[in-house]
């Protein structure tokens, strides 16, 4: 009985072309399909121009004129309209930081020019007189969820993020914040935006006074957050000598003090 080999029908001869024209279309699609992946994790920077626009009309050695920007809130808006619609879930992580950065640092002087003539973000939901961080409670449309300052704050950048550097880019409208940035922080320049953040909030005599030999008064960041400064690298004192701008070395153990908060508003109306 012949085998099936010789019995089976010689292949046309047009089949090994064929088959050569479906093996370079598929390279080709695993080539367009590789070229794709990585668009997505380098997807364009969200936009803040509008955020810059504010800044550059509206704040002056850390102090913000919040009757001009209540008198010429159209940029702010604009801002905050992006951050409505914006889904940073998928974003590179310095883009989803610097987003949230941005977001909270805006929805801080919208939330102050809806209330005009405070003196304190305290002020804010006053219960008989007594100051309450309602300020920080109230819900916005951000990022397609209602959040809260507290909610991005705590929520999502401390949460998700882990970087105790992020407290100094964060302005809560008070004397004793860090300062507000001068421009909106960017995704592609944002370790160094940190880093130059907190060396200036180290070394800012109003809010820290540090003597490497002698002993730390420091803001009362330090106290809050020390739970994350402590993660990070192991002490607040060992976070400060990382990031101390100086060349002088630390004595260990240093005597730590923390220093009263002034929730005095940063700018004027």
């Amino acid at each position: 009985m012949p085998s099936d080999a010789a019995t089976r029908e010689p292949p046309r001869a047009g089949a090994p072309r064929d088959l050569a024209h479906r093996r370079a279309a598929g390279l080709a699609l695993l080539g367009l399909l590789a070229l794709a992946a990585p668009a997505r994790a380098t997807a364009p920077a969200f936009n803040a121009a509008a955020l810059d626009t504010v800044l550059a009309r509206h704040l002056r050695d850390g102090q913000v004129d919040y009757g001009a920007l209540a008198r010429d809130r159209a940029a702010l808006d604009r801002f905050l309209a992006s951050t409505e619609r914006a889904r940073p879930d998928d974003w590179p992580r310095a883009e989803q930081i610097a987003f949230w950065v941005n977001a909270y640092n805006a929805r801080v002087l919208e939330g102050v020019i809806e209330h005009p003539g405070i003196g304190s973000v305290l002020e804010v939901g006053r219960i008989a007189g007594v100051p309450t961080l309602a300020f920080f409670r109230s819900k916005r449309l951000t990022a397609g969820r209602r959040l809260s300052l507290n909610d991005i704050e705590h929520g999502i950048l401390r949460a998700r993020f882990a970087d105790p550097h992020l407290h100094f880019v964060l302005n809560c409208a008070s004397a004793s914040c860090p300062v507000l940035p001068a421009r909106a922080l960017t995704g592609a320049a944002l370790e160094n935006e940190l880093e130059d953040a907190t060396r200036r909030f180290l070394s800012d005599s109003t809010r820290n006074r540090i003597d490497p030999a002698r002993q730390l008064d420091l803001s009362m960041i330090f106290k809050w957050y020390g739970e994350d400064f402590q993660k990070s690298v192991g002490s607040v004192q060992a976070f400060i000598e990382r990031n101390w701008p100086g060349h002088e070395r630390f004595a260990p153990d240093l005597p730590t003090r923390y220093l009263p908060y002034d929730w005095t508003l940063n700018g004027r109306w």
